[in-house]
């Protein structure tokens, strides 16, 4: 074999690596990837429950837990290129308990029209109230709102009213009659009737151990993410916060950290978003008006037991 026919193999080859490459990313490679590690992980983590301690199954358990309510979250956005019966299987388990998903896939896409980021009353994701609620709440809700805006009482109360908030949100819905609410709420009861089959009747798990060993410390990883993602201003561009945390909550979280790009291209993989945050991160701190920390632990100290803001949303 001559030189020139050595270069073309070679050329030949990176271009066939670059393709599979370009396929892979494509087919949503990566978020199956991740998906596939969750699975295997929770399967076995729930399997063995009985041999391992419980502080490494809240531990992993959390970890698992969260990692799937990030792929489920990517879902709401993406997985359109792989076939539906897929996507399907990927999204059913609800590892998180919590969730009904036709639930979150309603209020996340409402969610995202910024002009109404963080509006007690038009975005559903706001822990904001309006000045009349304030007004009309009893002075021991007032103070447990105000604890939950500190980085410490989100994680110690935060999981109790998110649930309280979701349960009585569908409440309110079934109770007026919302046919998409109710259908979406037998699907959710299926698909945990079949969770628990398999956590309780196969591996033996008590039910209220997994709440308490998987589902509790899951949503508190998952309140970690969005405790400081979204905050009132009068720029909407300015409501959504960067967190340059380090790899372990990048991937967890897929990104999600780095919440401004996500609001700016909501269709944009999060396997993407890193390096158009390298090549755009000047740009981006100036659309976001500087709302940047340098850390989850950036987060903590200023939150930890000090709001991050009032409970009472500046503009109502």
């Amino acid at each position: 074999m001559d030189l020139n026919t050595e270069q073309i193999g070679k050329g030949g080859n990176r271009q066939g690596m670059k393709k599979i490459c370009a396929a892979f990313r494509h087919y949503e490679g990566p978020t199956l990837l991740v998906a596939i590690t969750v699975y295997v992980g929770w399967t076995a983590l729930i399997l063995h429950h009985d041999q391992i301690p419980w502080p490494v199954i809240f531990v992993f358990g959390g970890i698992l837990a969260a990692w799937h309510s990030s792929v489920i979250h990517e879902s709401v956005h993406n997985l359109n290129s792989i076939p539906k019966w897929l996507k399907n299987i990927i999204i059913f388990p609800p590892l998180g308990v919590w969730y009904p998903y036709a639930y979150y896939v309603r209020a996340h896409i409402i969610h995202h029209r910024d002009n109404n980021l963080t509006h007690p009353v038009r975005d559903p994701e706001s822990y904001y109230l309006t000045r009349v609620r304030w007004r009309q709440t009893g002075t021991l809700v007032k103070s447990l709102l105000m604890i939950n805006q500190t980085f410490a009482g989100r994680m110690v109360i935060g999981p109790f009213i998110s649930v309280y908030r979701l349960v009585a949100g569908n409440i309110r819905k079934v109770m007026s009659g919302d046919n998409r609410t109710i259908k979406g709420l037998v699907i959710h009861g299926i698909s945990l009737a079949v969770l628990f089959g398999f956590v309780s009747g196969v591996a033996g798990m008590v039910w209220w151990q997994y709440l308490l060993l998987v589902a509790y410390p899951g949503l508190m990883l998952g309140l970690v993410r969005s405790f400081c993602e979204h905050g009132a201003a009068i720029n909407p561009n300015h409501r959504t916060a960067i967190v340059e945390s380090g790899t372990f909550f990048s991937l967890l979280f897929l990104y999600n950290n780095l919440h401004v790009v996500h609001h700016q291209n909501p269709s944009m993989r999060w396997y993407d978003i890193p390096s158009y945050y390298r090549d755009h991160r000047e740009e981006i701190h100036r659309h976001n008006g500087g709302y940047v920390f340098s850390g989850y632990g950036d987060v903590i100290r200023k939150t930890l037991f000090t709001p991050a803001f009032l409970p009472v949303h500046p503009s109502s």
